[in-house]
């Protein structure tokens, strides 16, 4: 038992340590109200709803992704510690969000 880690742990271990429970995938609810916020102001600005895509190609600068398109990110990665919370939480086109990798 010595080997496992995170949940297993917290429950049959008698940890204490509430970090274990961090839990990385963001929920729908949380998904969906990022997306709209994000979206909203994207389209206010005649920008893209992806801000990788602001940056880059001019193809997308100003395209508007359907959520079904887009993954949620943490925005400072989970892996170094980013919490997975909605402050935390940005919407990237999957294109986008699989190049970030942990960065």
């Amino acid at each position: 038992m010595k080997n496992r880690r995170g949940v297993f742990e917290y429950l049959l271990g008698g940890s204490t340590d509430t970090t274990l429970l961090d839990i990385r995938v963001l929920d729908e609810v949380t998904k969906r109200s990022v997306y709209e916020t994000q979206s909203r102001k994207a389209a206010a600005n005649k920008v893209s709803n992806c801000p990788h895509c602001v940056l880059g190609h001019d193809a997308t600068k100003d395209k508007i992704w359907p959520l079904s398109d887009m993954d949620a990110d943490h925005v400072s990665a989970w892996s170094k510690g980013g919490g997975t919370h909605i402050k935390n939480c940005q919407l990237l086109c999957k294109t986008h969000h699989r190049a970030k990798g942990k960065r």
